[in-house]
């Protein structure tokens, strides 16, 4: 029997090693869940017999620790986290809930532990007692209310005689961020910073951060000099649903110096939250307060969405690999990257000139013009002159650039797009402009897990997209250039790219944008042709996935505060934008963008 429940013991640690992508994490049985100790999960024992109930609450235990290594950051965490005991044990609860929702949504076995998980959680906490408002937690509620949001699973049974007492009131509340929540799940800063209007609308916390540390410096310093990420333990607040999870730590940077402080910024930095209350036809009413349709009304629909991925570019290969796939890069555009540089270089001078100071002089109030005292001093007669800046007419900006990933784009053409947003990136960062580099494909070749799904179910009509998404982060809106500057090889990676299914990158790419606090926004896409996926176009028709991108396209166009231009290589994609310029040859992708993006912020 021992033997039984040491085998059990074994194959849990490896799942929630393969789950967190750690060698290092390890499980061992208590008689209850308690709190990890480093990557060491304590789940509460299935006993002797290895009751199927306990095996499952086990399962969802172990899981929930590996979700936690995986996605969670402690010191990012702990940055954005209130002081306020009640205010952090919901925030402590909404993080919970966004760490199991990325495993739930792309595992369905995992969602099923979790499910058990969040079973055996409620069984003991007050909500199943409550006889009124006052007595339910309201971590627990709001945990349970933000988890049906990301998953769509709902509260155990047991919760929802007391659900039901403070749902109402939380709807009425915060139902604008809650429904928002869905759109920084990848994103931990941008969710935190969610997180907090929630606790504000709550009456809990200020939506401010409760610290601001000076933002890290962004100059052209030696791209091999790059911050790590020590791992810390995370606070857990009283009363918090969650109390008894394990131990979390923070992400390790991608490289390994000893820049703790700099990688700590870079992440604190991280993407402002989206938040909102009602929804203008064509702006928003306030740019502080947002709320965004997610998607345009159309029949597109996907046959699941469990198996899509969101990956960061460091997740797909190891770092030796990374940077062998860099230097090679480099190697292949050693040529162009003086021509773009050059390029780059004029876009630099024109965006500073924009931001230039400019003074009125010779006013009645203001700052003391020290270059007038000279003449106060030969005629004393003369009053002392003042002068006032003028308000800059440069907006706040983001640029994101969503680039095809797709076969067709293998070789020359995604080097020079690699090099090209690399080096427009480091351009935008000295201008102060934060800029985001995006990929999108597809995981397999006509169709993957989607289609055996659907070949499973017996083929049923008109099913929709087909094939499993995988896009690629290189680079985070707030993350500074050196630190991200290995990514953009992994699209060197031999078997890479695959289908491109392009509505759906452009909603992704476009709702981080809404999620950002940056005044203005623009989204520049990078693409050799139209929609191509086999496996969904034999099962819904030809023009089903160009269809969808043109209504994606039309919608963001007329009713997003977003600023979309494209790049065709090779391909007329003025049939589908409005903004958009077609190049013949991979070569002029440089210049394309650099004279796309000076126009934008030439005009007014």
């Amino acid at each position: 029997m021992a033997e039984r429940i040491d085998l059990f013991r074994r194959a849990l640690a490896g799942a929630t090693r393969a789950i967190a992508k750690d060698a290092e994490a390890d499980v061992v049985f208590a008689s209850e869940t308690a709190p990890a100790s480093g990557k060491t999960a304590r789940v509460p024992s299935p006993g002797p017999a290895l009751e199927p109930k306990l095996v499952a609450e086990a399962r969802g235990a172990a899981d929930a620790v590996g979700l936690r290594l995986r996605h969670h950051d402690a010191k990012l965490h702990a940055a954005h986290a209130p002081v306020d005991a009640d205010a952090r044990a919901v925030f402590d609860a909404l993080e919970t809930a966004r760490v199991e929702a990325l495993g739930a949504r792309s595992m369905g076995g995992v969602r099923e532990n979790l499910t058990h998980l969040t079973e055996a959680r409620v069984r003991s906490d007050a909500i199943v007692r409550a006889r009124n408002a006052e007595e339910v937690p309201l971590a627990t509620a709001v945990g349970l209310i933000a988890r049906e949001r990301l998953t769509g699973d709902a509260p155990p049974k047991a919760a929802l005689s007391g659900l039901k007492l403070i749902a109402p009131w939380i709807e009425d509340k915060a139902a604008a961020e809650l429904d928002a929540l869905a759109l920084t799940l990848d994103d931990q800063a941008a969710f935190a910073r969610l997180s907090r209007r929630v606790l504000e609308d709550l009456d809990l916390a200020s939506a401010e951060d409760p610290t601001e540390d000076q933002p890290e410096e962004a100059g052209d310093q030696e791209e091999g000099e790059q911050g790590g990420n020590e791992d810390a333990p995370e606070e857990s607040g009283e009363g918090s649903p969650e109390a008894g999870d394990m131990e979390t730590r923070g992400e390790e940077s991608e490289d390994g110096s000893a820049d703790d402080r700099g990688s700590e910024q870079m992440e604190m930095g991280d993407e402002d939250a989206l938040a909102g209350d009602e929804l203008s036809e064509s702006v928003f009413a306030s740019p502080g307060r947002r709320n965004w349709d997610l998607a345009p009304a159309t029949d597109y629909k996907a046959f699941t969405m469990r198996f899509d991925e969101i990956v960061e570019a460091g997740e797909l290969c190891d770092e030796e690999e990374l940077g062998r796939l860099r230097a090679y890069l480099d190697q292949q555009m050693a040529g162009l990257q003086n021509v773009v540089t050059r390029l780059a270089n004029r876009l630099q001078r024109r965006l500073l000139a924009q931001q230039a100071r400019s003074w009125d002089f010779d006013q009645e109030e203001g700052l003391l013009d020290a270059a007038r005292l000279a003449r106060v001093v030969v005629s004393p007669g003369h009053s002392l002159s003042y002068k006032i800046e003028r308000d800059t007419e440069f907006r706040d900006t983001v640029v994101s650039l969503l680039i095809d990933n797709s076969g067709s784009m293998r070789g020359r053409p995604i080097a020079i797009a690699a090099i090209c947003g690399d080096i427009l990136a480091r351009t935008l960062e000295r201008c102060g402009v934060q800029t985001e580099i995006l990929g999108f494909t597809t995981r397999g070749w006509k169709g993957g897990q989607s289609r055996e799904a659907w070949l499973a179910a017996g083929r049923p009509p008109n099913p929709g997209r087909l094939n499993d998404l995988r896009h690629v982060v290189y680079k985070r809106a707030d993350e500074p250039y050196r630190h991200s500057r290995r990514n953009l090889g992994l699209m060197m990676r031999e078997g890479l790219l695959k289908e491109n299914i392009d509505g759906e990158a452009l909603l992704w790419a476009h709702n981080r944008l809404i999620a950002r606090p940056e005044e203005r926004r623009i989204l520049m896409v990078i693409s050799d042709g139209a929609p191509v996926d086999d496996s969904t176009a034999s099962a819904n028709g030809g023009s089903y996935l160009e269809r969808h991108l043109r209504q994606v396209i039309d919608w963001i166009e007329k009713r997003s505060t977003v600023e979309l231009i494209a790049i065709g290589i090779g391909h007329d994609v003025t049939r589908y934008y409005t903004r958009a310029v077609t190049i013949m040859d991979a070569d002029q992708l440089a210049g394309a963008m650099v004279d796309q993006l000076a126009r934008l912020f030439e005009s007014p």
